[in-house]
């Protein structure tokens, strides 16, 4: 599959926003540069959309998600030009009530 067209939703970049202020109370330096690597899988996913896995047990809607870390949950969708970021979510977060 080609590079799709990346689409973050307003809420997604809340999403980052608030886990870097959270992280940021203990360590600055590491917030920023978490965000930077969040922002950096969602443009892996746009070359890579396929390395996402789809949980039926999460959701009944349409996403794919990946792990990052073991504590983040980036959820999203694609069609056939474009992959839609909806959630970066922590995985100590009710994803399921969530998405």
């Amino acid at each position: 599959m080609s590079k799709l067209k990346l689409n973050i939703t307003d809420r997604a970049k809340e999403d980052i926003n608030l886990i870097t202020e959270y992280i940021a109370k203990d360590n600055t330096k590491a917030a920023k540069a978490m965000s930077k690597y969040l922002y950096k899988i969602c443009l892996t996913l746009a070359d890579y959309p396929n390395i996402g896995t789809v949980r039926p047990d999460f959701t009944y809607k349409d996403f794919r998600f990946y792990v990052i870390k073991k504590h983040y949950i980036i959820a999203y969708k694609t069609d056939e030009t474009n992959i839609y970021i909806s959630r970066v979510l922590s995985g100590y977060q009710d994803i399921c009530m969530l998405l």
